[in-house]
């Protein structure tokens, strides 16, 4: 009786919760079915409730290219994808947000469906129109064509950032004045091919190549392309003043424009700035010295291998000539002569060593290369001797000694000492050349007044001499 009434327990909660528990629903049924459009596929929904459905569509074996596109089917019972590839087998799937965390696929009889072939008139040439991509030819379709261009070239399509619907391509440099055909090309269905005349309106200053030739006269050589009829002028400008070609300086910075004209000599359009400057490359050749005992005088010519022509006609060209030893700060010289020329460094001092240096110079700046020559001054008169030392050993002989002058200035040195009869006689009695200042005079007279005279000689010239008087002794007895 007691298993009874379990049983019955049992049964009894079994009933109460079946009859709490709310009944679980079917999964929403939902199917759609695809037709293809022109640019695009058409999406329609069938047998399914109204909500928001998520539309998925790749290239088939392409699932990178996939896009998802959300649509509300309560308004309407279909959606249209277009800018979609022509004749291109799209893989699709539709499914249902029911709500939920999850979605619900939908069903249809085909997974894969084909989109319709281009046809010329699906395109349009908007090369005049666009500013997307500056000397293209540019194409806009409803079809997204960024695969279906090709041309001989081989030129990538380049698509625009402002509008998804048009592609350019630039044509080669060498295309312009010519026509460039493009192939447009889906899948397998037939092609078709679209030409364009590139006028010479395709070419743009950024893509025009200026080299400047580094010499003078100035020339600037602008590659255009090459099946056009063109020619090209330039102006230059420095500081605001405007100049030809011609009348370029070196060493000068100037900022040119070419101006590219047609046959009938119009200007169709200008170069970019083309930034110039002529670095002549000054030698100084030839270089010969001659010097006194107080100057050096340079004499050289001036060469350039990328300047010869105006060289002679420079007026700012100008050179600074310096001297320099080792003991002295250099002596500077300017001598202004284009084709060369000469100039004497004064104030120099006798026998010494001296570097020195020709520096050319353009517009009082220094340019090109400078050129060094040794030179050495020549003899110059040597200082006297310092004071005079005498003595009489005996009393009818004399000793003179002295000290080396300051500065002989010359390759020698050569002490002579002259003795005179006393007071201001030229009546010469005894001359006497020694390497050291030491002298004697013997078997002189005694109780006598002489004079006598040093002085240095250097090889070239002779010093001041240094005198002094003398008298002799005597040491005698009278008988």
């Amino acid at each position: 009786m007691a298993g009874l009434c379990g049983v019955q327990v049992l049964l009894l909660w079994a009933g109460v919760t079946l009859a709490n528990t709310p009944p679980v629903s079917p999964p929403p049924l939902c199917s759609y079915t695809v037709t293809p459009i022109k640019f695009g596929l058409q999406i329609d929904i069938t047998s399914s409730p109204p909500g928001l459905y998520a539309i998925k569509i790749n290239e088939v074996g392409q699932q990178e290219t996939g896009k998802t596109f959300n649509a509300d089917f309560g308004q309407t019972s279909s959606h249209d994808i277009t800018h979609l590839k022509p004749c291109t087998e799209y893989e699709h799937y539709v499914m249902f947000n029911d709500g939920t965390d999850g979605q619900t696929p939908c069903s249809s009889t085909e997974h894969k469906t084909r989109t319709f072939s281009m046809s010329q008139s699906d395109i349009k040439d908007v090369s005049n129109t666009s500013p997307c991509v500056p000397g293209s030819v540019c194409y806009w379709s409803k079809w997204d064509i960024s695969s279906s261009m090709s041309t001989s070239d081989h030129i990538t399509a380049q698509s625009c950032t402002s509008d998804s619907k048009i592609f350019c391509i630039k044509p080669a440099f060498n295309d312009i004045c010519s026509d460039l055909t493009t192939t447009f090309t889906s899948g397998n269905c037939s092609s078709f091919r679209l030409t364009r005349n590139i006028t010479v309106g395709f070419l743009i200053p950024s893509d025009i190549n200026s080299t400047v030739q580094p010499k003078l006269p100035a020339e600037i050589d602008t590659t255009l392309p090459s099946q056009c009829h063109l020619t090209t002028d330039y102006t230059c400008q420095e500081n605001g003043q405007i100049k030809e070609l011609s009348e370029l300086e070196p060493f000068t910075d100037y900022s040119c424009i070419g101006h590219i004209k047609d046959m009938n000599n119009d200007t169709i359009i200008n170069t970019t700035d083309i930034p110039v400057r002529i670095n002549c490359d000054l030698q100084i050749i030839k270089k010969e010295t001659s010097a006194t005992d107080a100057s050096i005088h340079l004499s050289w010519t001036t060469t350039s291998t990328n300047c010869p022509e105006v060289l002679p006609t420079l007026p700012k060209l100008s050179y600074d000539c310096s001297c320099s030893s080792a003991h002295n700060k250099p002596k500077l010289s300017v001598f202004k002569d284009p084709p060369g020329g000469s100039c004497e460094i004064k104030g120099l001092e006798p026998w010494t060593d001296y570097t020195c240096t020709v520096q050319p110079k353009y517009n009082n700046k220094p340019e090109g290369t400078s050129a060094e020559v040794r030179q050495k001054t020549a003899p110059g008169k040597p200082d006297k001797v310092p004071p005079l030392s005498l003595f009489t050993p005996e009393n009818n002989e004399i000793k003179v000694t002295c000290d080396r002058p300051k500065d002989f200035r010359g390759p020698d040195m050569t002490f002579r000492a002259r003795l005179y009869a006393g007071g201001d006689s030229q009546e010469l009695l005894k001359e006497v050349e020694k390497n050291k200042c030491e002298f004697e005079f013997k078997d002189l007279s005694y109780l006598t007044t002489y004079r006598v005279e040093v002085t240095v000689f250097n090889g070239k010239h002779e010093s001041d001499p240094v005198m002094e008087h003398v008298d002799t002794k005597c040491t005698c007895s009278f008988n």
